[in-house]
């Protein structure tokens, strides 16, 4: 019998927050060049944004068909050609170099030439630790089949060789009959016209003024978009703009052109606003408010709008508490109230006494000024506060606010120049041990990992967080992380990481790890890869061997499964070498145990139908155990697998499992060097 933990509780809280967030607020994203807008729950923000990064990284089918629906038009050269020309030129010759800047909306680019060549489409993984392209050897080209590739160097690639790197892909690329498309900058490679068997292309950055009218053309019903570009001081922040900043902008001007009512001037001069913070609105606004209630009602304002206003109050209150502030701070009759602090603060209540602020993107514009105008100690205390918004008195954590705090993470985190995260461990480490939240928690640590702009930092955090943290739910949200959409994108990335845990030898960190290695055995693009660490831990003479074993046993849970991996094993001369090294090592001591032995068992099972998979079996018995020291040792355990798994007794009722059985005896006998002698 199993039971789901009882989810803990703080006393404190309104357990009314969960009905206060309101439904129907509108999120408006895009994926840097291809605008979308949903109306949706705001708690939905952080799984749609992984969502999209996912899809991006995919190159679905989807993905594809929005980018050129919405491709603004720009230069590949040589020749001046167009996007179809320059897509008929790799529908021709099917390897194309593509030499381009990054922040000039190059991978849009190529996505452009992708979309005139069949699918599926794949993205080629990158070794993100070592800024490399990964070997040919290790990409894992036979779960992908016939597709059309993407390739992106890494700038400043740490390939001493690059041009025989590249010639190594576009020959495997060639034996599947598919298409590739390498991103490269001049200054990672040049001369790349004298890489052999690539045809070279360039392109330009698409024209700032259309690409900011196409980002914005599911607009033009209810606004003038012609005239608001022309409007000050909107020009001005097209002048040197990248791709990715005018898709930033475009969602600033969707947000401010919400009220429908007021003039272009004023949606422009909003717009323009926002999209730098709110930078000079907030340092006036924290001059001339020094009272510390107001100011916390606009933090906690920035982390819940939308919810019922005295419920922002509330948490207002909490926070002071949270910061030992003065108890005049927390409440009071002579302290404002919710409607002077509403106005104080630039909000409007609704007839629903719902509270949203005036100013488009406020609430994130809000959260980057506090995170970089006070101390490190103040950001500590304030998302541990925010961490405890959503636990409620009497049931389960609220997972609309959970949504609302990671949602302005999120946000925060792309939004802070220099991108970092350390604060996701506060959640990650408070929300964890509710399995309600564990979804959540995976998708934002998953989101911030992959997003453009946090995403380096937080894949190092990752690291660190693997090998240094003492946090055993930090460290089981780290696995989940690796086990899932991360490893798609950075599949070596995730098996270092992996690999870091394992060797810390802590039970529920184990258990999470070999989880994980479950979710990416199940997933084929990844199993070889997978297969390869597994046995590299089984064969370690530390924490990581029982890891590896534990890991072999999970993925070997039933006779077909097992076939599986002794497929895997028959293709790979080295990874067939190093499990029989974990077998020597393994038998030397007590033998196989628990789950493990049944692995075996199944492993053997499957053996029975197949001479393949028996002679392998066959020679990782031999080779583990028929030479060296106490040799006849191992092999006596060996015989003690091979006659638990079949009785003498049975033999009557398994004939097949008793010639296997009997066949491998002899094998191992002729092996014994004392029955040699």
């Amino acid at each position: 019998m199993t039971t789901e933990p009882i989810e803990l509780t703080d006393q404190d809280i309104d357990e009314s927050y969960d009905d206060d967030i309101n439904d129907g607020l509108y999120v408006e994203e895009n994926n840097g060049l291809v605008a979308s807008h949903v109306g949706r729950d705001q708690v939905q923000n952080v799984h749609n944004w992984l969502g999209r990064y996912q899809a991006a990284r995919e190159l679905s089918d989807a993905f594809v068909r929005e980018t050129i629906a919405n491709f603004v038009e720009r230069v590949y050269g040589p020749n001046d050609l167009s996007r179809e020309s320059a897509a008929r030129i790799l529908q021709e010759r099917r390897h194309v170099l593509l030499v381009a800047d990054p922040g000039t909306g190059r991978r849009t680019a190529a996505v452009g030439l992708l979309g005139a060549v069949p699918s599926p489409r794949r993205e080629i993984p990158t070794d993100d630790d070592q800024q490399r392209l990964l070997p040919v050897g290790e990409v894992p080209w036979t779960s992908y089949g016939r597709c059309s590739y993407l390739l992106t160097v890494p700038p400043g690639s740490r390939n001493g060789r690059l041009r025989e790197v590249l010639i190594a892909y576009r020959e495997e690329v060639e034996k599947q009959d598919s298409y590739l498309v390498v991103l490269v900058d001049q200054n990672t490679l040049e001369n790349p016209e004298e890489v052999p068997g690539f045809t070279v292309l360039t392109v330009t950055a698409p024209g700032r003024e259309e690409l900011l009218r196409r980002l914005l053309a599911d607009q033009h019903a209810r606004l003038d978009v012609d005239t608001l570009l022309r409007t000050p001081p909107l020009p001005a922040m097209l002048v040197d703009a990248t791709p990715a900043q005018i898709a930033r902008l475009s969602s600033r001007i969707r947000a401010a052109a919400n009220e429908s009512q007021e003039p272009l001037a004023e949606i422009a001069r909003k717009a323009v606003q926002a999209y730098q913070n709110w930078d000079k609105e907030l340092g006036d606004w924290f001059e001339n408010n020094a009272d510390p209630r107001t100011r916390l009602f606009l933090v906690a304002l920035a982390f819940l709008q939308g919810g019922q206003a005295t419920n922002v109050l509330h948490a207002m209150e909490r926070l002071a508490e949270k910061l030992a502030e003065p108890a005049n701070v927390r409440g009071g009759i002579g302290a404002p109230g919710i409607r002077q602090l509403a106005k104080n603060v630039g909000a409007r209540i609704d007839d629903q006494h719902r509270i949203f602020f005036s100013l488009p993107s406020y609430d994130v514009a809000i959260l980057r000024y506090v995170h970089g105008d006070q101390s490190k100690a103040f950001r500590t205390r304030l998302w541990s506060w925010a961490s405890d918004l959503p636990m409620r008195r009497g049931g389960s954590p609220s997972a609309r606010i959970a949504g609302r705090v990671a949602s302005a993470m999120l946000d925060v985190t792309r939004a802070l120049p220099g991108a970092d995260a350390p604060e996701v461990r506060t959640l990650a480490e408070r929300w964890w041990s509710y399995q309600s939240l564990r979804p959540l928690v995976v998708d934002l640590m998953t989101a911030v990992a992959l997003s453009p702009e946090a995403g380096p930092a937080m894949r190092g955090r990752l690291n660190q967080w693997a090998i240094h943290s003492g946090s055993h739910p930090l460290l089981c949200a780290v696995a989940e992380v690796c086990g899932g959409a991360l490893a798609d994108a950075y599949p070596q990335a995730a098996l270092t990481r992996l690999n870091n845990l394992a060797g810390r030898g802590i039970g529920a960190v184990t258990d999470a790890v070999v989880a994980a290695v479950r979710e990416l055995w199940e997933r084929s693009m990844h199993r070889q890869a997978t297969l390869c660490r597994v046995v590299d831990w089984a064969a370690e003479q530390d924490q990581r061997h029982d890891v590896g074993l534990r890991a072999l046993a999970t993925i070997s849970a039933t006779p077909e499964q097992a076939g599986l991996l002794l497929t895997e094993l028959a293709g790979d001369a080295d990874l067939h070498g190093g499990l029989a090294d974990a077998f020597a090592f393994l038998f030397t001591g007590a033998g196989p145990q628990g789950d493990f032995r049944k692995a075996l068992f199944n492993w053997l099972d499957a053996a029975a139908g197949d001479s393949t998979y028996e002679h392998l079996f066959t020679d990782l018995l031999i080779r583990a155990g028929g030479t060296g020291q106490g040799a006849s040792k191992r092999l006596g355990r060996m015989f003690d697998l091979l006659y638990d798994w079949q009785p003498v007794a049975r033999d009557a009722d398994a004939p097949a499992a008793r010639d296997l059985r009997d066949r491998v005896q002899e094998q191992l006998h002729r092996a014994n060097p004392l029955a040699v002698a």
